[in-house]
């Protein structure tokens, strides 16, 4: 089997496997999510108690994967390129014809819909956007883009993030996811330069888009990484990791908490999807795209072939998302783009 298209498949079914795992316990801080769940180890419903997971399906993805589709599709039909007139197209679309997506768009995408209603230019719409919105639909870019060409890659991200998310802070954090995700793809392994490569990106990404007062992503990524090493060496256990993640970097909305996270999390599962997944579920906070940007890049590195048969025909069939489609799509891009 082709290593990209191996590799893009997998960060595929990494993206709905994270997204579906932490559904359930979206938007819940650990505490609940330890009372209610005790721990999350498979997929399970929305819980009638949860506002913004109620009635969805165990193995049901939310707006994560859903814009992730969008991307894809996008970046197919614009031959490679971001479009962020037709992304959007897509986006309000599903927005007008989904009841999913009355409960799980997110603030600054919501807040841009109704002011390109309104006639507000492109340009502005996103410039308050700095919630994790830019990164959670972000990796199909990565999967396309090589990191060798890091500024290109980033260029297609801001592009990507105008019309929602037009903020220094969001493109960093969506950079950073993207990067992370690109380098899996071209064959990485090394968790120590998965973080070296995010961190280069989203310094990169923080000169675009309108300039906001935000924290470092790239020094948060960093903190991160030192927290998980300094408790592995004093033999922490996983549990009491994800408290001092939970607590220190943060999982909410804002970009700065969750990219982080995501990455730390990615650092701490050592590039493993299945266990990015149960961490992600159980950390609390903003958990499905946590698991929709964590375990998309755990995935590129593990590929498609290793997951379990039984989860991914879950996945599909619980969502209708056929994988391999994607995959094919994307693994031609990428090698369009190489071929330039």
């Amino acid at each position: 089997m082709d290593m990209i298209y191996d590799r893009i498949l997998g960060g595929m079914i990494g993206i709905a496997l994270g997204d579906a795992f932490g559904m359930p316990s979206e938007m819940w801080s650990r505490k609940r999510i330890k009372d209610y769940f005790g721990e999350i180890h498979s997929f399970k419903p929305g819980p009638d108690e949860n506002a913004i997971s109620k009635g969805l399906k165990a193995g049901e993805v939310t707006d994560d994967t859903m814009n992730t589709i969008f991307v894809i599709e996008m970046l197919y039909e614009n031959r490679g390129k971001a479009d962020p007139y037709l992304y959007i197209k897509k986006l309000k679309h599903w927005s007008k014809t989904s009841d999913k997506s009355i409960a799980v768009i997110g603030p600054s995408t919501s807040k841009a819909i109704k002011l390109l209603e309104e006639g507000t230019p492109i340009e502005e719409t996103g410039k308050t956007g700095i919630t994790n919105g830019a990164a959670m639909k972000i990796l199909p870019i990565g999967f396309v883009y090589s990191v060798k060409n890091m500024e290109e890659m980033v260029k297609e991200v801001y592009k990507l993030c105008l019309p929602t998310h037009n903020t220094s802070a969001a493109i960093s954090g969506a950079s950073a996811i993207a990067a992370a995700g690109s380098y899996m793809v071209s064959g990485g392994s090394s968790m120590e330069k998965l973080l070296e490569t995010a961190c280069e990106a989203a310094e990169i990404g923080i000169k675009y888009g309108f300039d906001v007062a935000s924290a470092s992503i790239r020094k948060r990524i960093l903190m991160g990484k030192r927290i998980v090493d300094s408790m592995e060496r004093e033999k922490q256990s996983s549990d009491k990791i994800l408290d001092e993640i939970y607590d220190v970097i943060g999982t909410g909305l804002p970009i700065t908490e969750s990219v982080p996270a995501a990455l730390t999390l990615v650092y701490l599962a050592k590039g493993d999807p299945i266990k990015c997944a149960r961490y992600c579920a159980n950390i609390g906070g903003d958990t499905d795209t946590l698991g929709a940007m964590g375990c998309g890049i755990c995935g590129a590195g593990f590929g498609g072939q290793n997951f379990p048969a039984e989860l991914v025909e879950t996945l599909e069939q619980t969502n209708h998302i056929n994988f391999s489609m994607s995959a094919e799509w994307l693994t031609e891009l990428r090698k369009t783009m190489k071929s330039r």
